[in-house]
């Protein structure tokens, strides 16, 4: 795929961290963070887990992560580990670098084609990030946790008669690949150093957005 391209779509959906803000080793070391006392073996696992599957929701990842280091009455826990997984990270987020030449990419769209976004941030924390970034009035609309991303791609696709072959999601991780495939759209990897998954795909991919403004 020529990424010039970009502009035959009607839609684009996005994520978010690692693909509009640096923002993907916050989230890593807040869920680390978490759990100060895991051996490393586990501490690597969740790292692992985490940078492959960004774009699920903290809501899934941090029972399982409990779950791995051995926390028992997770039920009982959960509340007070997701509280303070989001006082970490929102304030880092909007503060993190953005991802070269999106800003810009972001703010020059064709009038005629919808941006959406698509994460696994919660709504409301999603919601805020982008209106503290000024972005907030760029997308046509926004999907944060718990919606899932397939459900929100095939929403959007029949509330404006988007055919499968004119939208793409621009991701970083396997989840959104996944999404994309499940919902038949097209995909664009938005390449991180970091992800396993990234380093072994083979389909379209950049760096940043430099080559697109």
């Amino acid at each position: 795929m020529n990424i010039h391209s970009l502009d035959k779509f009607k839609v684009i959906f996005w994520d978010f961290d690692g693909v509009i803000k640096e923002s993907v080793e916050v989230k890593t070391n807040a869920y680390l963070a978490l759990f100060p006392h895991a051996p490393k073996y586990i501490l690597d696992k969740i790292k692992s887990h985490h940078l492959d599957y960004g774009g699920i929701s903290r809501f899934e990842k941090i029972p399982l992560y409990m779950e791995w280091v051995g926390i028992q009455k997770i039920d009982q826990n959960l509340k007070q580990h997701i509280e303070k997984f989001a006082d970490l990270v929102v304030e880092k987020v909007i503060s993190s670098p953005w991802i070269p030449g999106v800003e810009k990419y972001l703010k020059q769209k064709p009038l005629q084609q919808k941006f959406v976004m698509v994460t696994g941030t919660p709504q409301e924390e999603i919601q805020e990030i982008l209106f503290e970034l000024q972005i907030d009035k760029l997308f046509e609309h926004v999907f944060g946790a718990p919606t899932e991303k397939s459900e929100a791609i095939r929403w959007t696709l029949d509330q404006y008669k988007v055919k499968e072959q004119e939208a793409i999601l621009i991701g970083d991780s396997k989840t959104d690949w996944l999404a994309a495939n499940k919902t038949g759209i097209q995909f664009l990897l938005k390449e991180t150093d970091s992800s396993n998954f990234s380093s072994q795909f083979s389909g379209n991919k950049i760096k940043d957005f430099l080559g697109l403004i």
